[in-house]
């Protein structure tokens, strides 16, 4: 799959629906989060899974003593190197074997990524493992509403293959033993930010107690 996820994903509204993802302004996209990280002072060791062009990781760096990524795309990790040089990156794929021993970090986030993955409960089991107890995860995912359905006739990214029911996603997370701190529902936008209070997808802040 990785080829995918080349300059073209990224770059030109062509496989994807990103004219220039380095243009993202982060806090309109990851406002909440980083806000969030802030609020409860995480610290420790950070982990953003398929973090691309590693714009989240160059804001939340000054917060945790370690900061790692991985991104299936050998295009977006390079140009991640560059924007935060100090971070430990790796080229990965989530459906695969991650190299970080079992319960080593303390806030984990996936972020529009595990709907892109073939079994969805299965990797988001994976991300939990890699959790320590009081540790954070936050996702953010598409959930199968009527205002998603509305999105994907404007969707030109063919890789959301996992798109869940907020029922079987809420079932997921109860299995796992997660405690929901916080939950949002926002549509994204064409220009790179989220419309909040429509369900199309949904951002969870869990901790693992």
């Amino acid at each position: 799959m990785e080829e995918k996820f080349d300059k073209d994903y990224f770059f030109g509204n062509k496989k994807s629906n990103y004219v220039a993802y380095d243009k993202l302004d982060p806090h309109k996209q990851f406002g909440s989060i980083i806000s969030f990280i802030k609020k409860q002072k995480i610290g420790g060791r950070f982990l953003d899974v398929g973090c691309a062009l590693g714009i989240l990781l160059k804001e939340v760096t000054p917060f945790f003593d370690e900061v790692y990524g991985f991104d299936i795309s050998n295009f977006a990790i390079k140009i991640a190197k560059q924007n935060v040089p100090k971070s430990n990156l790796k080229v990965l794929d989530l459906e695969k074997n991650l190299p970080y021993p079992d319960e080593s970090f303390d806030c984990i986030t996936a972020l529009d990524i595990l709907e892109h993955t073939k079994n969805f409960e299965e990797n988001f089991n994976k991300l939990v493992k890699k959790l320590r107890h009081g540790g954070y995860l936050i996702i953010s995912v598409p959930i199968d509403t009527i205002f998603w359905k509305f999105v994907t006739l404007f969707d030109k990214d063919k890789t959301h293959v996992s798109i869940l029911k907020e029922k079987e996603l809420i079932k997921i997370i109860n299995k796992n033993q997660l405690k929901i701190v916080r939950k949002r529902y926002f549509c994204p936008h064409p220009k790179l930010y989220r419309v909040w209070h429509i369900p199309a997808e949904v951002e969870l802040m869990l901790k693992k107690e």
